[in-house]
């Protein structure tokens, strides 16, 4: 089975998840790494992204957020100075190109130069973390399918930093979900799902590591359920009768979060 791996990079928690998943891969199957270029950083302005990141300040506690600061820094820096780009121990390109895998560089996936190299490699597996959307053109280049993995127990949650929502809203567990990518947001066939219970001294940082520490084996299975083949039967349908959808959280949401916290810290609800 041919895989093709697109993402974009973010060094605290996706790359680490992804070099997972190449390592656990049988050798030569990964065909090659598509860096996709951008910041997993949610606002199209300067203004609303300095407003996420202070969302996100008053979500994280201090201290993960500080080294998410210091590790995301460190990673920019050698990633910019000329010559420390082959040491950045934090870059998925660096660790594809030193396995002898080929890296492309695009700023964006569905633009015909990328679609060239896609049909050219003709892979049979795509798993996208890019933070694109990808159009019909890009998802019909794979033979089988064009994976994703989702921080939530699908068809709930779909969108944006999912844990944060069920937290949020008091769900008693959370999870993750590898699916099939459909044109619509998080919709497609499940393959993969990963459930946790939510404790009442858990906060969204505990969510999202215990999430990313499942994602490796979740996309590890999720492939070999398809290089198997004949997984029809083990599909976990995606409803989108039942979805319920998630944006970007706000400041006023950050602050709500923090209460649901203290209320479930002293009051367990």
């Amino acid at each position: 089975m041919r895989v093709y791996i697109t993402v974009t990079e973010e060094p605290v928690f996706i790359n680490p998840f992804l070099k997972k998943v190449v390592a656990g891969l049988p050798e030569g199957e990964l065909v090659g790494v598509g860096i996709v270029s951008g910041t997993v950083i949610v606002g199209r302005s300067f203004a609303g992204k300095l407003g996420y990141l202070l969302t996100l300040a008053v979500i994280t506690n201090p201290i993960r957020l500080y080294w998410r600061a210091i590790v995301t820094v460190l990673f920019k820096m050698m990633r910019a100075l000329p010559g420390l780009n082959s040491l950045n121990f934090l870059s998925l390109e660096t660790f594809a190109r030193k396995r002898g895998i080929r890296v492309d560089r695009t700023t964006d996936p569905n633009s015909p130069e990328f679609l060239a190299i896609l049909r050219e490699l003709k892979p049979d597996v795509i798993i996208n973390q890019a933070q694109s959307i990808l159009k019909e053109d890009f998802l019909g280049i794979p033979k089988i399918a064009t994976l994703n993995r989702h921080g939530a127990l699908l068809p709930k949650y779909r969108g944006r930093i999912a844990p944060f929502w069920a937290y949020l809203n008091g769900e008693e567990e959370a999870g993750l979900s590898v699916h099939i990518i459909e044109r619509k947001l998080d919709s497609g066939p499940i393959l993969v799902q990963k459930r946790f219970p939510i404790s009442r001294f858990d906060s969204v940082d505990t969510l999202i590591n215990r999430m990313f520490r499942s994602a490796p084996a979740a996309m590890l299975e999720a492939l070999s359920m398809l290089r198997e083949g004949d997984c029809e039967s083990k599909l976990i349908e995606n409803d989108d009768s039942q979805a319920t959808y998630c944006s970007r959280p706000g400041l006023g949401d950050a602050l709500g979060y923090r209460l649901v916290m203290l209320r479930r810290i002293f009051c367990g609800y």
